[in-house]
């Protein structure tokens, strides 16, 4: 390739435009009615091209009249739920025109959260979808809703002279977005500007990941995870693709159906499944009862899933199966550092090459084995100063390094197996450490049958509280109280081998709840603390009448 598309990603997209203009980059559904999509129309990397440079000489306009000058952060407010052409066409058109796009999307639900974190970012102007227009009231910035591309009118191939030469585009060491961290279990979202140089890094990992040397006669379809650019790792996919000629089609929603996905498959060429472990897991246990599901998994060319790892019991039957599962570990700030060593399980993770880091020890947090009482400590994940892929220094610590919060078990064969984030290790009342995800684990594995979803709290309680949302239809005619004690009878084998400020033995600490009324992240993790806060009083009511404060 031509190194001047090293410059940026607009470079990059424009030479592609130029040298492989019929590749066809994107497939978006044609939804008809409620069932299953059956039909995709694709966009060719010269189409998208156009499309972007359309909406920038519009964009460049709007924002030259509102004195809002070159290079300055623009805030793109997406309506999550929905997987939008357009989203994509005005992130990369904001580069285009010279801007850098903040990316926001509106599982923030309150105004004044929006407006901080484009202050904390010296954001000038947002851009929003016209469904939220309620997010944008008093705003103190100025505001423009999103036109439909439709209504843009084509220019002339000469007024594209008015938008700035790609060499004068944001590029190396100068900031190319800025994305928004998920907020993680616990706190608010950070701010991660992203300059060129790194995000560069990003895609290029990534997809040397994904594709692992592989080469076939066909296009490398991948699966679009959501909307385009709310997200870093659809950005990093979409980048990835353009990058290497492969095409990126979106499902018609987040959770599609077994039978879209067979769709997917037979109209789209899907071979590419690439997706959050939480979306994963529901495909696997189809694919366990229908041996259509399972050829189709098996066939795929990679099966990779981030944001929330699978069941360990999942993991090893996909690798029984031959389901070429790998799982990538990474966060918005650092990009993907981590993935399946070959020949394992996809849990068993090894830094990817050029990552620059190291384990600590969390001499607090232990594992308990089964076998005879063992041990392990567990070690924390940290990004050293001098990797490649270092974010800005305000989201590092006083040395210089990233300290994540995530934590590995060291395995005998020097591979890392994922634990969890500090959050999902909550303490005690006497500030012992408590594996609040494993608890989790083993409710899911001895009552799935009964338990839809589960999550463990606790912080500085005697001993942990669950919360659960049970299947209605799997649990008959049993009343509260009964199920209750199935899951804690269930659970005893595993009490037995914990310490006793680990246990849930008493059914006043188990909480029964709505479906979908836990609070979680877009990947699906949950919002542990925001869980506690929202049922504060019922848990201090229920352990003043367990522990007596």
């Amino acid at each position: 390739m031509d190194t001047a598309l090293e410059l940026n990603h607009v470079a990059l997209l424009q030479h592609q435009a130029k040298h492989n203009g019929d590749t066809i980059l994107l497939k978006l559904p044609i939804q008809r009615g409620s069932e299953p999509c059956r039909e995709w129309t694709t966009v060719t990397v010269a189409e998208f091209a156009a499309d972007v440079d359309r909406v920038a000489i519009f964009l460049l306009a709007q924002m030259t009249a509102r004195s809002i000058p070159p290079r300055s952060v623009v805030t793109l407010l997406y309506a999550d739920a929905l997987i939008q052409y357009q989203d994509l066409v005005y992130a990369i058109a904001l580069s285009r025109a010279s801007y850098i796009p903040q990316m926001c999307s509106d599982m923030l639900t309150h105004p004044e959260i929006i407006f901080g974190l484009m202050e904390k970012a010296d954001s000038k102007m947002i851009l929003y979808d016209p469904s939220l227009e309620h997010l944008t009231k008093g705003c103190p910035f100025p505001k423009l809703e999103f036109n439909a591309l439709k209504s843009i009118k084509s220019c002339p191939r000469r007024d594209n002279s008015s938008l700035p030469a790609v060499e004068d585009l944001p590029s190396g060491s100068d900031i190319s977005f800025v994305f928004l961290t998920s907020g993680s279990t616990s706190g608010s979202p950070k701010v991660v500007p992203l300059t060129q140089t790194v995000f560069s890094i990003f895609y290029k990992i990534q997809i040397e990941r994904w594709l692992d040397g592989d080469h076939f006669d066909s296009q490398d379809v991948f699966l679009a995870p959501g909307n385009f650019v709310c997200h870093i790792p659809s950005m990093i996919q979409y980048l990835g693709c353009l990058y290497t000629g492969s095409c990126l089609v979106q499902p018609s929603k987040p959770r599609f159906s077994v039978e879209e996905l067979s769709n997917l498959v037979k109209v789209c060429g899907l071979n590419r499944f690439t997706t959050y472990g939480t979306f994963l897991a529901p495909y696997i246990q189809k694919a366990k009862k229908d041996p259509s599901i399972l050829k189709l998994l098996q066939e795929m060319r990679t099966v990779s899933y981030y944001g929330v790892p699978i069941s360990s019991d999942d993991d090893d039957w996909c690798f029984e199966k031959g389901i070429p599962a790998t799982n990538m570990y990474g966060a918005t700030e650092i990009g993907l550092v981590m993935s399946t060593v070959p020949g394992k399980p996809a849990r068993f993770l090894r830094p990817e090459p050029g990552v620059l880091c190291r384990f600590d020890p969390v001499t607090d947090a232990v594992i308990q084995h089964d076998n005879l009482g063992s041990t392990t400590h567990l070690v924390e994940f940290i990004l050293l100063a001098d990797s490649p892929q270092i974010p800005q220094p305000h989201l590092r610590s006083a040395d210089g390094n990233l300290r994540t919060g995530d934590l590995f078990e060291e395995q005998p064969d020097g591979s890392f197996r994922f634990r969890g984030r500090d959050d999902d290790w909550i303490k005690s009342f006497e500030a012992d450490r408590i594996d609040a995800r494993a608890i989790e684990a083993k409710i899911n594995d001895t009552s799935s049958d009964i338990v839809k979803e589960c999550v463990v709290v606790g912080h500085l309680r005697p001993s942990p509280a669950l919360f659960v949302a049970v299947r209605r239809e799997e649990s008959g005619n049993s009343t509260d109280d009964e199920i209750k004690e199935t899951i804690l009878r269930r659970m005893e084998d595993f009490n037995a081998r914990q310490y006793v400020h680990e246990r849930i033995t008493d059914k006043r600490l188990v909480f029964i709840v709505a479906e979908g009324v836990l609070p979680r992240t877009k990947k699906g993790n949950f919002r542990r603390r925001a869980t506690e806060q929202k049922y504060l009083e019922q848990l201090d009511a229920m352990y003043m009448s367990v522990y007596g404060y």
